[in-house]
């Protein structure tokens, strides 16, 4: 037998193994070619490069090609067309630092052989704002010491709201994963399912970490396949996850990828909508023993008061002057029943879900918006409302319920229910579209209340003037992105996006502190939006029960300023989705 052509690769492919607090290894490989007309000979050399002994190794080794392997020495292969995972064997497993295991594999290919490139374990840690992070149905946060990176991922409270990530693997198979969190807790909180392309692979059972300054990893194994894989960790309970700082996988050949969003016929994935997000919060907001108590609260109209703690039960009436949409009343109740029924059947409770779209659908105003109370008692109630994001929760609630997602996917609305869902969504649509502002011709945002007719910004109490809102607009573009991306609609999302990421808006190096005297307060790479801001120029204000515009928040009154909330990091969970979305 004749050979020619001998090649030699060199890789060292060097990633540290956390096998305890003070205990690592890492493996480096070396490997060498002959080959032939149409057969090849490869020479493998694992070396131990740490300073402890290790019992087992893996490698991998992808060839340019497919190739056929019809033997091997001093290892156990596994084989695919053109990837191949070697593994000790059971005399050469054990490793001293410094030492090395050889082992052969011999094939047979079809031309143009090149020398396999090796791959040894790494550990690929992920956190925030890098390749493989997608999304948080929450917050990016860093108000809690001791976390990596540049922050932490704080999910909202709600059942469902997720992480996600997106993680390129070249070798099918088992996978340890480490998640890196904190729950400021003295017992479990935070529990969640891993998904991998939507399946469970397993549950996540948060230890207590005693503190949110304390970080611990808690463990588990994935199975992936070769290519793309999106990793959700998703909450099983109302209370969200834990903080999560970080997410490590280790094995070979695994890379953080850029999150490329699915959307299927034009709709965007909702991991990390905060419209999306408070929904999925409300299914969740009460617990289930309360049902009957919170359902004889419900008006005769089908809404509900606002600000209920639901301790004692309620005695119902007309709703005049008290059904309302103000504080989330009625669009968390309706959500909450409709759980209800779909965990226990009761028809009652479907009653009431239906009573409760017959009264959403009812107060809609013919040119498409909602106001704050209805039947309607006055003054600036009588505005189409966006206030605590009044509108964009109807909105929001609708959607759901006509595409008929949870809890709304077990028979709820029939299709001439959904059907006036749908016509009553698109209205909506179309006053919030004629209703965004313009600077100078330039589409912006929104204002918390305008005109019912002539879609114009309208103030509301004293210390509410027309202006544009630094936080109800977050709602309203996270509505419009559970919509079908029409040109219209795009349009006007990534306008009102280019508005909340301009220099313009944002107040950088400051946060948002309601306990401090001066609110707000310097801190390096935060970010603060203002509650309201001037029409005309984008200048963030701050106003008093005098009606008047006050540039420094420490010339209103002491009351007002304490008793109301002038700004805070409304932009970052819109902003971090739109992200993940790619707009």
């Amino acid at each position: 037998m004749h050979f020619n052509n001998r090649a030699i690769l060199i890789a060292f492919c060097v990633v540290v193994f956390f096998l305890s607090a003070a205990k690592s290894y890492a493996l480096s490989c070396q490997v060498a070619a002959s080959h032939w007309v149409n057969g090849y000979v490869i020479y493998v050399d694992v070396t131990n490069d740490s300073e402890f002994s290790i019992s087992s190794w893996d490698i991998g080794l992808e060839f340019s090609q497919d190739v056929g392997v019809y033997g091997s020495w001093s290892t156990e292969i596994g084989t695919s067309p053109r990837l191949f995972r070697a593994k000790n064997a059971a005399y050469n497993a054990d490793l001293a630092p410094g030492e090395t295991a050889s082992f052969g594999v011999v094939g047979s290919h079809a031309g143009g052989f090149t020398t396999p490139l090796c791959y040894t374990p790494e550990d690929l840690v992920i956190q925030e704002a890098e390749p493989g992070f997608c999304s948080v149905e929450g917050t990016i946060d860093s108000n809690h010491v001791g976390f990596t990176g540049v922050g932490f991922a704080n999910t909202d409270n709600g059942l469902g709201t997720q992480v996600a990530w997106t993680v390129n693997t070249k070798f099918p198979g088992a996978y340890p994963v480490q998640l890196l969190y904190a729950n400021g807790s003295g017992s479990s909180r935070g529990c969640g399912d891993m998904l991998v392309e939507g399946l469970v692979q397993g549950g996540v059972d948060f230890a207590p970490t005693g503190a949110w300054t304390t970080w611990q990893n808690e463990e588990l194994i994935v199975n992936l396949q070769e290519g793309e894989n999106q990793l959700v960790l998703e909450a099983a309970t109302g209370s969200g996850l834990a903080n999560i700082d970080a997410i490590s996988i280790s094995g070979l050949g695994i890379s953080g990828v850029e999150c490329v969003p699915k959307s299927p016929d034009g709709y965007l994935p909702q991991s990390g909508n905060p419209a999306q997000s408070r929904y999925n919060s409300s299914r969740t907001q009460w617990s289930s023993d309360l049902a009957d108590i919170i359902l004889s609260y419900q008006f005769d109209n089908g809404g509900w008061p606002k600000n209920e703690s639901y301790e004692v039960p309620g005695s119902g009436g007309n709703g005049d002057g008290e059904a309302t949409f103000d504080n989330g009343a009625t669009v968390a109740e309706i959500v909450y029943m409709a759980q209800v029924y779909k965990e226990t059947g009761d028809l009652k409770y479907l009653d009431s879900v239906h009573k409760a779209m017959d009264y959403i659908l009812l107060a809609q105003y013919p040119s498409g918006g909602w106001p704050q109370f209805y039947p309607l008692r006055g003054n600036y109630s009588d505005y189409v409302t966006f206030n605590d994001n009044a509108m964009s929760r109807v909105l929001t609630v609708l959607h759901n319920a006509q595409q008929q997602n949870e809890p709304f996917d077990n028979g709820v609305f029939d299709d001439a229910d959904r059907e006036r869902i749908k016509t009553a969504i698109d209205s909506g649509v179309d006053y919030i579209l004629r209703s965004q502002w313009r600077q100078n011709g330039e589409l912006t945002v929104w204002c918390a209340q305008h005109g019912v007719e002539d879609y114009l910004p309208k103030p509301a109490r004293a210390y509410e003037l027309e202006s544009l809102s630094g936080s109800e607009s977050v709602e309203i573009v996270g509505f419009l992105m559970t919509q079908q991306q029409t040109p219209e609609i795009k349009t006007a999302v990534q306008a009102a996006l280019a508005w909340f990421r301009s220099p313009n808006t944002i107040l950088q190096d400051y946060v948002y502190d309601r306990s401090t005297i001066e609110k707000i307060i310097p801190q390096e790479g935060g970010r603060m939006w203002y509650r309201f801001y001037d029409l005309e120029n984008n200048q963030g204000f701050f106003s008093d029960r005098d009606g008047g515009k006050y540039f420094d928040i420490m010339e209103i009154s002491e009351e007002r300023r304490e008793g109301y909330s002038w700004g805070g990091n409304y932009g970052e969970r819109l902003i971090n989705y739109a992200n993940s979305v790619g707009y």
